[in-house]
This record gives structure tokens, C-alpha cells and sequence, in this order.
């Protein structure tokens, strides 16, 4: 009789934070994040001005209205192709075989994803070239030679990231979240350092530009690599293919746009719910309380990111669970994640406003460059309140269905509103206006939905 060896302490314990192989390199990539980003936030208020660190968290909060272009498609992408992978199987190296059918699936989604991508990708450019330059031109305090041409470039990188973000969307539903979070990671730490170096030797703005220049250079090089998409497309060109092979493909009309357009709208909602504080207090404060802001809200972001890895690196197995109806398995590792996703982000948020505060009374600078106490309290509110939320929409949305729409679009609308009036008051009311919706609106309205699909699934 073989005697299994005793797991280590270290095995126990990571056996204990549910830390599998997908969310370890996850929470690594977003732990990283946050690292990286800390540290840059101790070097902008160092090597940029007030007037330029507005301009550098502007730029980023402008370069989200890419919601309005990719339109949730990813995550439809993840959720379809995780379903239709549910029903392959991988052979000895890895790689996906079963029923062409199937495969036939996966490859329709793929080239369809491609087109949709790469139109909209050009039109992303196109639009915030002229609208960010408007209003950049408008609403700033710095000449437009010092901004235009980084803008330029900054909105080209993202644009290729845009148009590839389909292939990895796919490749994540195929049960690559721990590859694509390396691919992320290693992007991360080569991003930064450029980051980092032109920040040191004096590039000010143009240091904005490494982390989407860079991350669209190893994405493309890292998709023209993936064996597992050049197979299943190598596999589907070499099969015959049937008279009623039509019911084999996905269609945009009846399999994606019916979710898509839900998700959509509920992520296009998100701008207004996660990014349009930034630009509203740089067009009615100034740059330099947009930076504070900025700052802020970058910090809690990547906390929340870290948090909610427990959550979203276990979409596809939620999606791969409700294909085999297995219901009791499903909850049971919601569950689990969810408690983890939501104590991480909770624990980190305090530790962090305790360490600016502390590090604020020593050295007061620290505390110039961020928001004021109530302000970051306010934040951490809503970074907490933000990962319940997502965690119970993530568990909905992976059955392929999108009830969120009516609560996005109307905590939308409340928040974009409340923080329009806000923005002419202070940073505190701006902010207050923001977490007045997210706690009383949003959170109660999502639970309310959430408690419906949990009473169906048990």
C-alpha cells in the first residue's frame, strides 16, 4: 500500500484560500498591479506636476470609454465558448478534441469576433482622436503640444488591444484564465518598468503611453503563438462539413447579440458607475483635484481587481457547471470564491486608508496628493459594496443571461446625475454622490435579483 506524502504547510494553506493554479497567477497578475501601481503612484506626484498628473488619470478614465466600443462582447465571447468547450474533451497534449460540431462552434465565434473587433477598434481610434482632443483642448490648463501626440499614440495601442481582445477572450473560455493572466502579468511588469524608466529620465506624459504600447506588442506576438486556436481552425478546415452545418456555427443575430446587447448596455452603464468621476471634476476642479481623485481611485481599483480574481477566474467553471446542470456543485464553488473575493477587498481597503493616513502624518505631501479623509473613506465604501455586486453578477450572468439591465442602466443614470451636481460642489459631494447610489440603489436591486436565481439553482 502506497502512503500518500502529508501536504506541506504551504500546500494546506493555499489549498485553504481556494488558490488553484487560474486564480494563483491571477491574484499574482492583480497583486502585481497593485504593487506597481503604488509604487508609480509615489513617483507621478514626484516627477509630474499637479496640472500633469490630472492629465495622466484623465487620459486613463477617458481611455475607458472603450466599454462603449468593445460593448461586452468579451464576456459573451468567455460565457459561449466556455459552454460549447463543456462538450470536448483535451488529448495528451492538450489540446481540444470531440464532436466537430462542437469545435465548429468555437471557431464560428472566433472569426466572427475577429471582424466585429477590428471595426470597431477603427472606429474607437477615430472617435477619441477627435473627442478627446476636443476636450482635452477645452477643458485643460496645459498647451497642446505637451499632450497631443502621447494621446495620439495612447489611443492607437489600445485600439490594437481593442481589436485583439476577442482571441484572448476566447482562449480564456477555453480554460486558459491562467495563461492569459501570465500573458497579463508579464505585460504588467515590462509596461511598468517602461513606465518607470521614462517617468526617471524625465519623459513626463509620455510615460502614459507604455502600458497599452507594450501590452499590444506581446499580445499580438503571444496570439500569433496559441497552438490551441491554430488547431481547432486547422481541425474544422480538414473536416467535412455537413448539409445542416448551419446549426453547428454560432450566429451573431441569434446566439450573441440577444446577450450581447444586454451586456452591453450593463457595461456601458459601468463608464458611468466606474469612470466618469475622473472627467467631470477635471472639467468643473481642475487637473489638479481630477488628480487626487485619480490617484484614489486608481489604488481602490487595484484592490478591487485583486479581490474579485477569486470570482472571475472560476467564470468559465460556473459556465462549464450550469452546461451540466450541476447545480449543487455550482453553488457550493460560488460560494467558496465569493466569500474570499469579498474578505480580501474588505481587508485590503482598511489596511490601505490606515497606511495613507499614518504615512500622511509623517509625511504630509502624501496626503496633498490624494483626496481627503472622508472622500477615501467614501471609496472604500464602495470598493467593498463594488465586489459583492460584481460577485453575484458574475454568478448570474454565467447562464448566459444578462438581468442586470434595468438596475445598470438606472444606477447609471443616477450616478452619472449625482456626480455631474457634485463635481460643482467639492470632491466630497462628487464622491458622496456616487456611493449614496451604489449602497441604496444598486447593491439592494442586485441582491433582490440574485436571491431569485439562487432560490431557482437550489
Amino acid at each position: 500500500m502506497t502512503i500518500k506524502p502529508k501536504p506541506s504547510g504551504l500546500e494546506r494553506l493555499r489549498h485553504a484560500a481556494g488558490l488553484d493554479f487560474h486564480i494563483l497567477v491571477t491574484v499574482l497578475f492583480r497583486g502585481w498591479s497593485v504593487l506597481a501601481g503604488g509604487s508609480t503612484a509615489l513617483l507621478i506626484p514626484a516627477f509630474l506636476s499637479p496640472s500633469q498628473q490630472g492629465y495622466y488619470y484623465t487620459f486613463n478614465a477617458v481611455l475607458a470609454t472603450q466599454i462603449f466600443f468593445e460593448l461586452g462582447l468579451n464576456h459573451v465571447l468567455t460565457q459561449l465558448t466556455s459552454h460549447a468547450a463543456a462538450h470536448l474533451q483535451r488529448n495528451t497534449t492538450g489540446l481540444f478534441e470531440g464532436e466537430p460540431r462542437w469545435q465548429r462552434a468555437i471557431v464560428s465565434l472566433l472569426t466572427l469576433s475577429r471582424r466585429w473587433n477590428a471595426i470597431m477598434a477603427s472606429l474607437f481610434f477615430l472617435v477619441l482622436l477627435a473627442g478627446g482632443s476636443y476636450f482635452f483642448e477645452k477643458k485643460g490648463t496645459l498647451p497642446i503640444q505637451e499632450w497631443l501626440a502621447i494621446w495620439s499614440v495612447l489611443i492607437l495601442a489600445a485600439a490594437c488591444n481593442l481589436a485583439m481582445s476577442a482571441s484572448l477572450a476566447v482562449c480564456e473560455g477555453l480554460g486558459g484564465v491562467g495563461q492569459v493572466a501570465q500573458l497579463r502579468l508579464r505585460q504588467s511588469m515590462v509596461g511598468y518598468a517602461l513606465l518607470w524608466l521614462l517617468l526617471l529620465c524625465g519623459a513626463g506624459l509620455w510615460a502614459a503611453a507604455a502600458l497599452p504600447v507594450v501590452a499590444a506588442l506581446m499580445t499580438a506576438r503571444w496570439l500569433s503563438r496559441q497552438a490551441q486556436l491554430r488547431h481547432l481552425r486547422e481541425t474544422v478546415a480538414d473536416t467535412p462539413v455537413p448539409a445542416d452545418s448551419q446549426r453547428d456555427t454560432y450566429r451573431w443575430s441569434k446566439d450573441v447579440f440577444p446577450l450581447q446587447w444586454r451586456i452591453a448596455l450593463s457595461w456601458a452603464s459601468g463608464y458611468f458607475i466606474f469612470s466618469f468621476l475622473t472627467p467631470a471634476v477635471f472639467a468643473h476642479q481642475g487637473p489638479v483635484a481630477a488628480g487626487r481623485l485619480g490617484l484614489a481611485m486608481t489604488i481602490f481599483s487595484s484592490i478591487s481587481t485583486v479581490g474579485i480574481s477569486w470570482i472571475s477566474a472560476k467564470i468559465p467553471a460556473l459556465s462549464t457547471h450550469i452546461a451540466r446542470h450541476e447545480r449543487q456543485e455550482l453553488n457550493a464553488l460560488f460560494d467558496r470564491q465569493a466569500i474570499r473575493s469579498i474578505g480580501v477587498t474588505a481587508f485590503s481597503v482598511v489596511i490601505f486608508v490606515l497606511v495613507a493616513q499614518v504615512t500622511g502624518h509623517f509625511v504630509p505631501k502624501v496626503l496633498e496628493r490624494l483626496p481627503e479623509l472622508s472622500a477615501l473613506l467614501l471609496l472604500a465604501l464602495i470598493t467593498v459594496v463594488n465586489a459583492v455586486i460584481f460577485a453575484m453578477a458574475a454568478y448570474m450572468r454565467a447562464h448566459k443571461v444578462e438581468p442586470l439591465l434595468a438596475q445598470s442602466v438606472v444606477s447609471a443614470l443616477l450616478i452619472g446625475c449625482g456626480v455631474y451636481w457634485g463635481a460643482h460642489l467639492s470632491l466630497t459631494a462628487t464622491v458622496g454622490a456616487y456611493a449614496a447610489v451604489t449602497v441604496l440603489v444598486a447593491l439592494p436591486w442586485c441582491a433582490l435579483i440574485y436571491a431569485e436565481f439562487r432560490r431557482r439553482s437550489s
